[in-house]
């Protein structure tokens, strides 16, 4: 027995729900890039909730840095913190945060995003890798938009960053 035209029209209405709701948080990570690498403070605190919790691990270049050494922001102030701290501002204007592709799981108004994050870095005419980590993003929709609730990046190669990779993996394809 086939589907009533309403039927059909609900079920097409949850699946362009779904594929804006993926559409938006890929904008919003990617936006929170342009924001950092701006020198936007504001701009990147406002894609956070106001209870965030961000983790960075091995929070220099990663590849010579602590493995211990974590920069722990809880709330979206400590976001604007980061972004206005020397040690950032010393990254600007030459650099690149690039993130993504990103695994998204949509579940509700709660969803993750799992991924790659790379810092590229000017120095004269030449473009380095700064940094290469992979990202795991929880985020929540409130008032009708996507907000970063929690974000944690662990440096690619670190004994964990495997474990974040995995979190991608937990939610079936459909």
């Amino acid at each position: 027995m086939s589907d009533s035209v309403e039927d059909q029209l609900r079920t097409l209405a949850r699946r362009l729900d779904r594929v804006e709701d993926e559409l938006a948080i890929h904008r919003l990570i990617v936006r929170y890039g342009l924001a950092v690498d701006a020198g936007e403070a504001e701009a990147a605190m406002e894609l956070f909730t106001k209870d965030t919790l961000y983790e960075v691990r091995a929070v220099g270049t990663g590849v010579d840095d602590d493995p211990g050494k974590t920069l722990v922001m809880r709330g979206r102030a400590a976001v604007g913190e980061m972004v206005r701290s020397e040690d950032h501002q010393k990254l600007l204007p030459n650099a690149a945060h690039t993130i993504g592709p990103a695994v998204v799981h949509v579940d509700g108004d709660t969803a993750t995003a799992t991924g790659y994050t790379r810092i590229y870095r000017r120095e004269g005419d030449d473009f380095r890798m700064f940094r290469m980590a992979v990202n795991h993003w929880e985020l929540v929709k409130q008032e009708g938009r996507w907000w970063v609730h929690r974000r944690h990046s662990q440096v690619l190669g670190a004994a964990d960053a495997q474990d974040l990779m995995r979190k991608a993996l937990e939610n079936p394809l459909r």
